[in-house]
């Protein structure tokens, strides 16, 4: 768990770690389904990444909410896990897919997923503000990127990696 937004530095190090330890001892693989965990929604890459994020509004408009999820393929939870409600407006926001597609593919869904929510978040706070107020400064967005299909092992990463911004 890190603090603060640096999605690139985060996956960079989980991608050094697992390389470090398949130097050692090889994960359970089929070429076919993917890295073997104990887990059946988790074949495939068995990436889950996520965010913690609050959301307040947004978490108000459920159908809103899950419009979003739905279309960026992430699923909300509570932050005390799998199943678990909020009551103070945080959630954990992570990819759903996983098999099929590479772990590259399955952060900057979340990404992507996460930016929307926070668009959306910054929709409604703007709506609920009174008349001449101040608006809400827009998140900054990322540069451009160096992430895509054509990242599919830990050695095509050779620095900080760069989302796409839409």
């Amino acid at each position: 768990m890190q603090k603060g937004s640096d999605i690139g530095a985060v996956f960079t190090r989980l991608s050094n770690a697992a390389g470090a330890i398949e130097k050692v001892a090889k994960f359970a693989h089929d070429d076919h389904l993917g890295y073997i965990t104990s887990c059946p929604t988790n074949l495939g890459t068995a990436l889950r990444a996520s965010v913690h994020i609050k959301l307040p509004l947004l978490g108000k408009q459920k159908d809103k909410f899950q419009k979003i999820a739905d279309e960026f393929y992430v699923q909300i939870r509570g932050i005390h896990g799998e199943h678990t409600e909020t009551d103070d407006g945080i959630f954990d926001i992570s990819n759903r897919r996983r098999l099929g597609r590479s772990e590259v593919d399955l952060v900057q869904d979340m990404y992507n997923g996460v930016k929307a929510m926070i668009a959306a978040e910054v929709e409604l706070e703007k709506a609920a503000a009174p008349a001449g107020a101040p608006a809400a400064a827009a998140p900054a967005t990322g540069a451009v990127t160096k992430c895509g299909p054509h990242l599919k092992k830990i050695e095509d990463i050779t620095g900080m990696l760069e989302f796409a911004a839409g």
